[in-house]
């Protein structure tokens, strides 16, 4: 994503589901960075995976926010499934 370092940004709804879900901020950096799947979906939203664990997988859906600045990524939702 060029030379500017990626910002991620977390909306206050997906902050909720943060805190609910009990989800590590350094698990969806983990996810995006380095993701195990990635597929895009509709209206240019983009699916992560990663493995955490033995027993969870990270799943991350997110979006570029290219009408600021295009290395800002906008957390949608985030959930852990069992692997």
């Amino acid at each position: 994503m060029g030379n500017m370092p990626l910002r991620i940004k977390f909306p206050p709804h997906c902050q909720e589901r943060i805190n609910e879900r009990s989800l590590q901020i350094e698990h969806i950096r983990k996810a995006i960075n380095e993701p195990d799947l990635q597929k895009s979906t509709f209206k240019g939203r983009v699916l992560v995976r990663k493995k955490i664990d033995e027993e969870r997988v990270i799943e991350v859906i997110y979006f570029k926010d290219g009408f600021r600045d295009t290395n800002d990524i906008v957390i949608i939702t985030a959930v852990y499934l069992k692997s």
